[in-house]
């Protein structure tokens, strides 16, 4: 087994064995040389190095101690005494086995392959691409020794993007943003606008349905028209309080049955006065029919209203309203007696004033599918409950008031605006659509949802908790109810139903924005980051309603049901 080199035991920064010249970090010049060994020029004359073994071989570990002598200040033994750490570990609760994270926040933590590059390139390289740790990488950046090698780049002169700038709009409305431009005022040491590549741009003019290539009678409900209110709307509601109480009750196969009806009959662009009409209309089966026919003999059906009129049925749309009560947890608080918020309130004892000064971020990775698995309830214990879990139930009680409140369309542009301005801090050239209901063309929202990428793939990776991060230290996010990284790619769903990194929270407008109220109201904001060749996949995913996924898939497209050819763009 190849010989390998003890880890300096991590200390404090008042600790440390000294060299007998006095420096706390060895460097072949610190020892006498041997004899007749050319003199070498060191590359990084001014940097010191701390090397952290965990997950190296003992190969990559002799390389980079002999990088490390050779060609930097040295290689310390105390992580305090160095301008940067090297690591190959990528968790934060790892590094801090070896690293006191408060030493790890004053340096740049990077990965091995800075230090190979930056003596192959003859300077230091900024640290901005080797950051090791996501968490860190504000602080690698900030504290990266670059500087130390050449002119500063970064002085007050040239302060990147200006903050009063605001997002390109593209010419089909306000919901496509990219990073802003730059201003004709900013000197020329500021670094060139990153270019957007055209796949990522919607369509200047926009693409026109051609309405002539839909039919109502196609099975596929891409191929029908969907308008968002239709000849047909009160046979809709009605056939949708139906489906509401199928899917409340746990009986998804009837409820899907009942989707794809009201979805064909949306579609139908007559006024439907006869059982006739519907013959050829798909998914109108007997059941259906019959209820059809009942609504046209009535104008109603009675099957429909005394759901609605139900005590349990507006239980459970009652608790299902609040966000991170599915079906499941809202049969099983109901069966405990539970029949109004106020009740939920009392169970999970909730205070308005701790929730709402109660701000947390929390990352949630979901469970592996166990072995055998075939579908979305399949494999879960009797206690397993849907939804996010009672802590964030308590956080949703708590602001239900504020997410109760509909979304206006020109305040889910201006988060749009402000959530992009913040982005493009962090990552320049980013680009961004707003999808749910606002692209529909719904007046108003629920929550607001926005789809990110870069052109850069290798830069959407963990972009997504660095844009938190920093909403959250600004006061716009207040609450965040899940955050998850990428997942591999899974087409078979064995492990995870998702493989986008994505963030749920709520976010209030910043006082500066001209759509701030005297006091802020909270709103919904979900915030997902999709690599570009999958962005516009991505964008269709989040774009359209449930019952239209159910109808083509069974399930929400996640971004990688599929591949946008370069070459087109959708509309």
């Amino acid at each position: 087994m190849p010989f390998k080199r003890p880890a300096p035991t991590p200390t404090q920064s008042n600790s440390g064995s000294e060299s007998p010249s006095g420096s706390k970090c060895s460097s072949e010049s610190s020892s006498p040389p041997p004899a007749k060994r050319p003199k070498m020029t060191k590359l990084l004359p001014e940097i010191s190095v701390y090397l952290v073994q965990a997950k190296l071989d003992a190969p990559a570990i002799a390389e980079l101690l002999t990088l490390g002598e050779r060609h930097t200040k040295g290689v310390c033994k105390d992580a305090a005494h160095a301008d940067v750490i090297i690591t190959a570990i990528s968790m934060r609760r790892r590094l801090e086995r070896h690293v006191p994270w408060n030493i790890a926040t004053s340096k740049a933590v990077v990965t091995p392959q800075w230090l190979r590059e930056s003596i192959a390139h003859g300077s230091a390289l900024p640290c901005g691409d080797y950051v090791a740790i996501e968490d860190l990488h504000d602080s690698t950046v900030q504290n990266c020794p670059d500087c130390k090698c050449k002119p500063c780049a970064c002085s007050d002169s040239s302060t990147g993007f200006s903050s009063t700038s605001s997002p390109r709009r593209s010419a089909q409305g306000q919901d496509h943003l990219t990073s802003p431009t730059t201003s004709p005022t900013t000197t020329s040491n500021k670094p060139a606008p990153i270019p957007i590549p055209a796949n990522l741009l919607p369509p200047d003019p926009p693409n026109v349905t051609n309405l002539a290539k839909l039919s109502y009678t196609s099975r596929y409900a891409c191929q029908r028209a969907s308008p968002l209110v239709c000849p047909n709307q009160d046979l809709v509601r009605e056939l949708d309080i139906i489906r509401q109480s199928r899917a409340l009750e746990g009986e998804e196969r009837s409820a899907l049955s009942y989707a794809r009806a009201i979805s064909a009959i949306k579609a139908y662009p007559e006024k439907i006065r006869s059982l006739k009409q519907v013959q050829k209309v798909p998914y109108i089966g007997v059941k259906i029919s019959s209820l059809v026919e009942e609504f046209l003999d009535s104008g109603q059906i009675s099957e429909a209203q005394k759901i609605k009129s139900s005590e349990r049925f507006q239980t459970l749309s009652l608790f299902t309203s609040v966000y991170g009560i599915g079906p499941t947890a809202a049969r099983r608080l109901a069966a405990l007696g539970l029949r109004s918020l106020d009740d939920l309130e009392i169970y999970y004892g909730v205070e308005r004033g701790a929730v709402e000064q109660n701000s947390q971020i929390v990352e949630v990775e979901e469970k592996p599918r166990q072995s055998g698995w075939k579908g979305r309830d399949k494999g879960r214990g009797k206690d397993d409950a849907d939804g996010l879990g009672d802590s964030w139930i308590r956080v949703a009680l708590g602001l239900r008031e504020d997410l109760s409140k509909k979304i206006p369309r020109d305040e889910v542009e201006e988060m749009g605006r402000v959530v992009m301005r913040e982005l493009d801090a962090l990552e320049p050239g980013c680009v961004s659509t707003i999808v749910g209901g606002y692209r529909r063309g719904k007046p108003e929202s629920n929550d607001v949802d926005i789809v990110f990428t870069h052109p850069d793939a290798g830069k959407v990776k963990g972009l997504c908790k660095r844009l938190v991060r920093r909403l959250h230290e600004r006061g716009m996010v207040t609450h965040v109810m899940h955050l998850s990284g990428f997942h591999g790619h899974d087409p078979l769903r064995t492990t995870h139903w998702d493989s986008l990194e994505k963030s749920l929270t709520v976010f209030v407008l910043p006082p500066s924005s001209p759509l701030h109220a005297g006091v802020p109201v909270r709103r919904r904001l979900d915030l997902i980051f999709a690599p570009p060749e999958v962005y516009w996949t991505a964008v269709i995913g989040w774009c359209v309603p449930y019952p239209f996924v159910l109808c083509e898939i069974g399930e929400r497209a996640d971004g990688r049901g599929g591949q946008e050819r370069v070459d087109h763009v959708p509309a």
